[in-house]
C-alpha cells in the first residue's frame, strides 16, 4: 500500500464525512490523487464502509467492558446466529446498555464483545 493510501485511510478514520477536496488539502496532495486512491481502496475492499462513531461519554456511558473470547472450535453459521440472538436478548434485558459483538477481529481471539454502561449499577446487572 502506498504512503498516500495509508495517509488517506488515517484521515478517513478521523472523519469519514470529508470530501476529496478537503482531504487533498489536509494531506498536501491533489484532489484527483485522493479520488483515485479512495476509489482503489474501495474496489480492493480496504475501505468497506463509512460510518459514524459516537462519543459514548457524551451520550452518558462512562464504563466500557471488553470481553475477548477464544473458542475451542469455529462456530457454525447456526451457532453464530444463536450467539447473536443471545446478545440481543441480553441487550433487551438491559436497555440502558450498548452491546457490540464482533467476529474475528484479531488479537488471537475469535469473538469480542464490547459493552457500555452508564454507571456501576448497570454494569453489575
Amino acid at each position: 500500500m502506498k504512503n498516500v493510501e495509508l495517509r488517506l485511510v488515517s484521515e478517513l478514520m478521523k472523519n469519514g464525512r470529508r470530501n476529496d477536496r478537503e482531504l487533498a488539502r489536509v494531506m498536501g496532495v491533489s484532489q484527483p490523487t485522493v479520488t483515485r486512491a479512495r476509489t482503489k481502496l474501495e474496489k480492493e475492499g480496504c475501505i468497506r464502509e463509512y460510518t459514524g462513531i459516537p462519543d459514548f461519554k457524551k451520550l452518558g456511558y462512562h464504563i466500557m467492558a471488553i470481553i475477548f473470547l477464544k473458542l475451542s472450535h469455529p462456530l457454525s453459521l447456526e451457532e453464530r446466529e444463536e450467539m447473536f440472538k443471545g446478545t440481543l436478548q441480553l441487550r433487551e434485558g438491559n436497555l440502558n446498555s450498548v452491546f457490540l459483538v464482533m467476529h474475528g477481529i484479531g488479537m488471537g481471539e475469535d469473538i469480542v464483545i464490547i459493552s457500555f454502561f452508564r454507571n456501576f449499577s448497570e454494569y453489575g446487572h
